[in-house]
């Protein structure tokens, strides 16, 4: 009986060891549902856009996903996307102990890194039912750019066209109607 036990404890270890972080919002949420906990978005530099950002220990605390952020973004003030950012110091500590690509395979789904994971640039993209995960590694100026990005279609679209209609006005100047 004592064995049953011990097996029934190890296997929920590692079954709630393995599960994804839960993030305090679904998509479409309005950010009011955080404001106590986190404070109120911070604007962007467009209006519809803003966000409220979290250390991921607070959001995941049994993650361990030490030195990484958490970017809960809104557009119109209903949350479109997640973000969980490296913050990554002139050396790239925190990217070169492999903390969020382990978690990313863990949670999301393996994927080839080569002989040497700390040397995989790139990104990988993971489909789920209702949203989908962009892992992406890149290298800017020696610095280490790594994240995870989690939207749906839907808000991923409306997104892109907020940032494309900024980016357009920023070349030709903002459009009267």
């Amino acid at each position: 009986m004592k064995k049953i036990i011990l097996i029934l404890a190890i296997s929920l270890i590692s079954i709630s060891a393995n599960a994804a972080c839960k993030f305090d919002l679904n998509f479409g949420d309005d950010a009011s549902k955080v404001f106590d906990k986190y404070g109120p978005p911070m604007k962007e530099m467009f209006e519809e856009l803003s966000f409220i950002p979290v250390p991921a220990d607070d959001v995941c605390p049994n993650q361990n996903l030490k030195d990484i952020a958490i970017e809960y973004r809104f557009l119109n003030e209903k949350l479109a996307a997640i973000n969980l950012i490296v913050l990554n110091d002139e050396k790239n500590s925190a990217s070169e102990k492999l903390t969020l690509m382990k978690y990313a395979k863990r949670v999301y789904g393996d994927f080839d890194t080569g002989q040497n994971p700390k040397a995989y640039v790139g990104f990988e993209v993971f489909e789920k039912n209702n949203y989908y995960v962009v892992y992406q590694k890149l290298v800017e100026d020696k610095m280490i750019n790594e994240q995870l990005y989690i939207s749906t279609d839907e808000y991923d679209q409306l997104l892109g066209e907020v940032y494309n209609k900024a980016e357009e006005e920023m070349d030709t100047g903002p459009k009267e109607n």
